[in-house]
């Protein structure tokens, strides 16, 4: 009988370690599924958004053009041809940056392209490394360039070592093209202006806007000899002498445009 007990006890011992070895066995795979089940969940979340860059309205670019300044300096036939422009200066209105006499030379093979005041400011430092936040507006004119009776606005910036952007309203589109200040000097009341090659090199043009582009014609070219006692000058390409010159250009170097600050001061003639 006592024998019989013992063997009782043993079994039930026996029982009880494969319970709890066999519970043991059953959680373990219940934890590692629900770790499974974490790392899945974490991996299928989405990347977080990347912010895309807020577009620079074109109004930043001119930080100091005071319109109201120019209002009260300009007479108002003036005013009423800048204001047609500034769609393009405070707001965000593309404009036709086209081919001009030095932008695609000496073939014009320019592509024209619809930009904003940004992108035109973007183009012009392209991998400057010196590359400015705005444009440095020196100064500002409206003139008749082409003679169409419709204003041109001409803008002179201080950006990479002066550049002209003229500005003209077509009814398709504003077009605009760009010059080096020394290929767009002195212009005139009448839309004459001078470029010039080099020293003792005096060239005068007129521009005039068709087939969606700006070009310019010579007028008149005085290349002074280098001995200082002599020049070699023409008119629409026919050499003339000194005296037919001096006669041509006291003619038509009417007198300079008005250039405004862009604050709105007149600056003096000149200048």
């Amino acid at each position: 009988m006592e024998a019989r007990k013992k063997i009782k006890g043993g079994l039930l011992l026996a029982l009880a370690a494969c319970v709890l070895t066999a519970c043991g066995a059953r959680t373990a795979p219940a934890a590692s599924v629900q770790a499974s089940s974490e790392t899945s969940s974490s991996a299928e979340e989405p990347a977080p958004e990347v912010p895309e860059e807020p577009e620079i309205p074109n109004r930043l670019m001119l930080p100091d053009l005071d319109v109201s300044g120019l209002k009260a300096s300009m007479p108002a036939a003036d005013y009423a041809a800048f204001e047609a422009y500034l769609p393009v200066l405070v707001e965000d209105q593309t404009f036709r940056w086209t081919a001009g006499p030095y932008r695609g030379y000496p073939d014009y093979d320019w592509e024209a392209k619809d930009v904003t005041l940004v992108d035109f400011h973007n183009e012009l430092w392209d991998d400057n490394p010196h590359k400015t936040d705005a444009l440095v507006l020196d100064r500002l004119a409206v003139q008749d360039v082409d003679g169409d009776g419709t204003a041109e606005l001409v803008m002179l910036f201080q950006d990479m070592a002066y550049n002209y952007l003229v500005l003209s309203q077509r009814e398709d589109a504003v077009y605009g093209t760009d010059f080096s200040v020394r290929w767009f000097m002195d212009l005139q009341k009448n839309g004459v202006y001078a470029g010039s090659g080099g020293a003792g090199y005096h060239t005068y043009y007129r521009m005039s806007f068709q087939n969606g582009r700006f070009e310019e014609k010579e007028l008149a070219q005085k290349v002074e000899w280098s001995n200082g006692y002599g020049c070699d000058c023409t008119l629409d390409g026919q050499p003339v002498t000194e005296a037919e010159f001096d006669a041509w250009y006291t003619e038509n170097m009417v007198g300079d445009v008005t250039w405004y600050a862009p604050g709105g001061a007149v600056l003096p003639e000149g200048m």
